[in-house]
């Protein structure tokens, strides 16, 4: 065969030839080399996760494989020349693998693999929902490889109404059913790694509420010049915000946190109006209302609150009414569909009285009405609650509050007549009360009991998130229940407050006493730290037997430790009859005194005052402040003295510039002298010139009347400290007082009232309804009269002419717990703060600064008025 045939053959069999020679290129037998990579599509995967990588090389004739390399996150291990695994345990990001042939260099293939956290659900909580409103929530998440989905876990579900969208996480819908509700569930989400999804999940809940909706459909008529008071009742997710957004209501009325007030001034007819509320979800409803203002009518029911009753305890609380022109007799009825009195409780429609006993705690709310017996009949309406509470009432928790020694010193009436008491105790922090001692002295049969040892075992005490303690105090067999605020607070431990008694039986009918509470200083409690000039005061209603009325003093006692021995100095003045009748420039000296201090801080101190030995047992405070009570027996001639003494300002030689400015003079006393009497109170501006001339102006309850009080005169200053204050014309009391410190001293009065009180300096002027802000705590002092109500409690100002009062009371054995109103504040330049409500004033308060403030009842029918202090 020829050359050309055997050439043609080869290229028919499809073999290449190559050729070398001039002009030509030499040729090999190797094929393209190629890398192949599984997975060979890009990656999304979790930290934690593994991929499992294989490769695979063509045309590799020497069988070499692969060299691996990578970049970014995470880490390869167990590399073969075929396959090697990769892992990432920290770290997020992109991350590149890439193998390369060994036997070309030139060749390789790359897999991406996008590395995130695991996925979390950051929502750690949801927003309240409000049925028949539309909700949208979405939830949040972090991490996840690829795209994520939510879902609920198995077992789980979400509120009526409400679902959860997959993809985005939105849970959106609007709630159903008929009650509030607190749904739990767990949200899970997913992602979509490559290597498998990884998921969470995070428990929630929703809470569901219900719309508001108002349960006032209808408001009572009004009357031209008399006081409104309406409260909107709403059910829903409270606090709630209330507007008007149409229509508007009667002059002079306006509305306040869902209470209309105020005294219609305009025109009588109806005027209509909507009312919107709005929850703290923001749900909202509207209610259309309207209020008839009629002309001034002849009836007016002046209740406008009722003393909260307790469960088991008799309740008897009359309404009362004015009359201009009414004809008798009266009816009295709850206006139908209004509410009704508590269980147990009735009402007498003759008399208005509400009598009986309470069976079960709960609130009840009721709109009164009286109608006289002309036709038609004038009438009048009032809307009332009352709260009926338990003695358990208080909570527990803040036990803390209370630690260490502290002494309390309690001043009142029992059935016999006037009582003393003076306690320590020492309170553990968790309220255990460790140790304590306890004197007192009644009228009655258990006389003088000294230094009776406190029962720890039933003795205690616990505070809820209120900080109003109830305490229980066993000496001498007898168990003993006081409520208090717990004031003055430093370092999270009370220092002190005032508090009232408040037995439940009572102990006997009509116990009744208030006081204050003081931490003590152990560190004084011994007669050489008690020294120096100690101003005092003593406040002593008397017996029956003694032929009641009150009995006063203040002075100066000298504590030298050194015998020890008492001198000084003290003004009485018993009924108005004062230092035995002898000249206001005679006080009685104090003679043959002695006084011994324990180590637990409790003493004894006697002095002779004229022919008069006074034994006294005493409690220390401080170093500079001591508390006092007779330790004698109560007799005609010997009343329950009970006191308080603080030093005198060391070295001060005192004159008549150590009186200058404004201080806010405040005084308790009687109307007359004698048993049965009702009390008098007294509280203004004192203004001294720092010479010889002074002006008061204040305002003054005596029995239920009610005036204003403006003095003038001279005083004149001993270096003693000792002021005798005098009154121009023969029908206004002089004072005696001793000053503590410039412008600061104990006052009694020289008429027949026998008031006692303090003179204070004002600071802080000019005053504005801004000037009282915040907390303070409130409680009765110097009680003189046994029908007087005792309260403590706190009340609340927000600097901008509104506030809340809450208390609790005890009138002569009769407990009322969680007493609470709200009124308006004004307050003048000078201090001068008229605080009304239900559109009446009813206390008349004294700024002494922004801190404290005195009141005194400004209502006529309190013909037992006391001063009460307010203090921050």
């Amino acid at each position: 065969m020829s050359v050309r045939s055997n050439l043609l053959v080869l290229l028919l069999l499809g073999i290449a030839i190559s050729f070398s020679g001039c002009g030509g290129g030499g040729g090999s037998n190797s094929q393209v080399i190629s890398v192949a990579l599984t997975p060979a599509s890009a990656q999304a995967i979790d930290q934690g996760q593994t991929i499992q990588l294989t490769t695979s090389v063509t045309n590799d004739s020497s069988s070499a494989g692969v060299t691996w390399s990578m970049t970014g996150p995470g880490a390869l291990s167990n590399q073969t020349t075929t396959s090697a695994t990769y892992t990432v345990s920290s770290g997020t990001g992109k991350a590149t693998v890439t193998a390369t042939s060994k036997a070309d260099s030139t060749k390789s293939a790359s897999l991406n693999i996008t590395v995130s956290a695991p996925p979390s659900i950051t929502t750690q909580s949801l927003p309240p929902a409000t049925i028949g409103t539309s909700y949208n929530q979405a939830l949040a998440a972090t991490g996840g490889a690829g795209t994520l989905s939510y879902s609920l876990a198995s077992g789980s579900s979400l509120p009526g109404g409400l679902n959860l969208n997959t993809s985005t996480g939105a849970i959106t819908g609007t709630p159903t059913g008929t009650q509030a509700s607190n749904v739990k569930f767990t949200a899970q989400v997913s992602d979509s790694s490559t290597v498998g999804p990884v998921s969470a999940t995070q428990p929630l809940s929703v809470a569901v509420f219900l719309a508001p909706a108002f349960t006032t459909t209808s408001l009572p008529n009004a009357t031209i010049g008399n006081p409104y008071n309406q409260t909107i009742l709403v059910t829903g997710a409270a606090p709630f915000t209330f507007s008007i957004p149409s229509g508007s209501l009667p002059t002079g009325l306006s509305l306040s946190g869902g209470t209309i007030t105020g005294t219609p001034t305009g025109a009588t007819g109806t005027t209509s109006l909507t009312v919107k509320v709005s929850d703290t979800n923001g749900a909202s409803a509207s209610q259309a209302l309207s209020i008839t203002v009629n002309a001034s009518a002849s009836l007016t029911i002046s209740t406008t609150s009722l003393l909260n009753p307790l469960v088991g305890e008799a309740y008897n609380q009359t309404l009362q009414y004015t009359a201009a022109s009414a004809t008798l007799p009266v009816t009295w009825s709850i206006v139908s569909g209004s509410g009704t009195l508590p269980a147990g409780l009735s009402l007498n429609t003759g008399t208005g009285a509400i009598t009986g006993t309470p069976t079960a705690a709960g609130t009840s709310t009721f709109t009164m009405e009286i109608a006289d017996s002309s036709s038609p009949p004038a009438t009048a309406t009032q809307a009332l609650t009352l709260d009926v509470t338990s003695t358990s009432v208080c909570g527990s928790g803040s036990e803390s509050l209370l630690k260490g020694q502290y002494v309390m010193s309690m001043t009142g009436f029992d059935a016999s007549g006037p009582t003393v008491m003076l306690a320590s105790f020492t309170a553990d922090g968790t309220g255990k009360i460790t140790a304590g001692t306890q004197d007192n002295n009644s009228s009655g049969a258990s006389g003088v009991q000294s230094n009776l040892p406190v029962t720890t075992a039933t003795s205690s005490y616990n505070i809820g998130p209120d900080n109003m303690p109830t305490q229980t105090l066993t000496a001498g067999g007898v168990t003993r229940t006081f409520r208090f605020t717990a004031g003055n607070i430093t370092g999270g431990v009370s220092q002190g407050g005032r508090i009232v008694e408040f037995n439940f039986p009572a102990l006997a009918a009509g116990t009744n006493t208030v006081g204050t509470i003081s931490i003590q200083d152990p560190q004084s409690f011994s007669t050489a730290s008690v020294t120096g000039s100690f101003n005092f005061t003593i406040n002593s209603p008397l017996t029956a037997a003694a032929g009641g009325g009150n009995s006063v003093g203040v002075g100066v006692m000298n504590l030298n430790p050194v015998g020890p021995a008492v001198t000084g100095v003290v003004d009485l003045n018993t009924n108005g009859t004062v230092n035995s009748g002898n000249p206001l420039n005679s006080p009685t000296t104090l003679t043959a005194g002695t006084y011994n201090i324990s180590a637990n801080g409790r003493g004894s101190l006697s002095f002779g005052a004229g022919a008069t030995t006074i034994h006294l047992t005493v409690y220390v405070i401080n170093a500079g402040q001591l508390l006092m009570m007779s330790s004698d027996p109560q007799t005609a001639t010997n009343p329950a003295y009970s006191g308080f003494a603080g030093i005198q300002a060391a070295g001060v030689a005192f004159a008549a510039s150590s009186l200058k400015g404004t201080g806010v003079m405040f005084l308790s006393g009687q109307t007359a002298p004698g048993a049965g009497n009702s009390s008098r109170v007294v509280a203004g501006l004192f203004n001294s010139d720092g010479t010889s001339a002074f002006s008061f102006s204040g305002d003054r309850n005596s029995g239920g009347t009610i005036d204003t009080q403006t003095l003038n005169g001279g005083y004149a200053v001993a270096p003693t400290g000792r002021v005798v204050i005098t009154s121009t014309g023969s029908l206004t009391p002089s004072f005696i007082a001793y000053l503590v410190s410039e412008n600061e001293g104990l006052v009694i009065s020289t008429d027949s009232s026998a008031m006692v009180g303090d003179v204070e300096p004002q600071t802080g002027a000019p005053f504005s309804n801004a000037s009282l802000s915040g907390m303070y705590a409130i409680a009765t002092i110097a009680p003189v009269v046994p029908s007087s109500a005792f309260i403590e409690g706190a009340e609340s100002y927000n600097g901008n002419g509104n506030f809340s009062v809450t208390f609790e009371l005890n009138q002569q054995g009769y407990l009322s717990l969680g007493n609470a109103f709200t009124g308006q504040y004004t307050v003048s330049s000078n201090g001068r703060v008229v605080r009304t409500w239900n559109g009446n004033t009813q206390k008349v308060s004294y700024i002494i600064s922004p801190t404290r403030t005195v009141n005194l009842s400004n209502s006529a029918t309190d013909t037992s008025p006391t001063l009460f202090i307010s203090q921050q």
